[in-house]
C-alpha cells in the first residue's frame, strides 16, 4: 500500500524556546523519557514486542505506566499553567490537558509513533481518543486505575498501556525538542501517516 509520512514539527520548541520555564520542562522531559525508555527496552529481553503479548501484565509494566503518567501530568501541568489564564485552584486535570493539546498541536489525535514488528510497519496512536467528546485516553484511565489501586487493577499494568503511555511522552518530547526527538530509540517515526485508515490497524490497538 502506498502511503506518505510527515514528521511532526517541533511546534512547542519553536513557539516557546528561550523562555526559562520551557527550558526547565524540556530538560525534565528529556531526562525522564530516556530513563523510562531504557526500562521498556529492557523488558523486551523477556516479553516479545508483539500484538499477542499486548495484555501481558507485570509489576514492571505497571511501574512504567505509573511513571509515564506521572511525567505526562507534570509536563502538562507546567505547560498549561505557564501559557493559559490561571485557575483559582491552580489545579489542572485531563480536561485542561485535552483543550491545551488540541489548541497547540493540530490534529494531535492523528499523531502516531511508528515501530517495526516483526517485518512490517506498525503504529501506535497514543492520543487517538482526543477527538472524542470526553477525550478520555485509555492509557491515562489505566494509569489512574493503577495509581489508585494496584491490587484491584493490576491487569491494567500491561504492555499495551506501558507502550502507549511512552508513545505519548515521545510525541511531547519531539514537539518540544530542538532536535525533534532524534534521540528517541523505541520509535522510528513520530508524525502523520496518510491515508489515515492505514494507521487503523495500529499495534496494541
Amino acid at each position: 500500500m502506498d502511503f506518505s509520512y510527515a514528521r511532526v514539527k517541533r511546534l512547542l520548541f519553536d513557539k516557546y524556546q528561550g523562555l526559562p520555564w520551557f527550558r526547565e520542562v524540556l530538560l525534565y522531559t528529556m531526562k525522564r523519557y530516556h530513563s523510562i525508555e531504557n526500562r521498556l527496552i529492557e523488558t523486551f529481553r523477556y516479553v516479545d514486542c508483539s500484538n499477542m503479548n499486548c495484555g501481558v501484565f507485570s509489576y514492571e509494566y505497571a511501574s512504567i505506566l505509573r511513571d509515564c503518567g506521572s511525567v505526562f501530568g507534570s509536563i502538562m501541568d507546567r505547560l498549561v499553567r505557564e501559557t493559559t489564564p490561571k485557575k483559582p485552584s491552580n489545579e489542572y486535570d485531563m480536561r485542561d490537558y485535552r483543550k491545551w493539546l488540541i489548541k497547540e498541536i493540530n490534529e494531535i489525535h492523528l499523531l502516531s509513533v511508528g515501530i517495526n514488528y516483526p517485518l512490517e510497519r506498525k503504529y501506535l496512536l497514543p492520543f487517538k481518543e482526543l477527538d472524542r467528546e470526553d477525550g478520555r485516553l485509555e492509557w491515562w484511565i489505566a494509569y489512574n486505575n493503577i495509581k489508585h489501586s494496584d491490587v484491584d487493577n493490576f491487569r491494567d499494568g500491561n504492555l499495551r498501556n506501558a507502550f502507549n503511555s511512552l508513545g505519548a511522552l515521545a510525541i511531547l518530547f519531539a514537539v518540544m525538542d530542538a532536535n525533534n526527538g532524534s534521540e528517541i530509540r523505541v520509535f522510528e517515526e513520530i508524525g502523520f501517516v496518510k491515508p489515515e485508515h492505514f494507521v487503523e490497524a495500529f499495534l496494541f490497538g
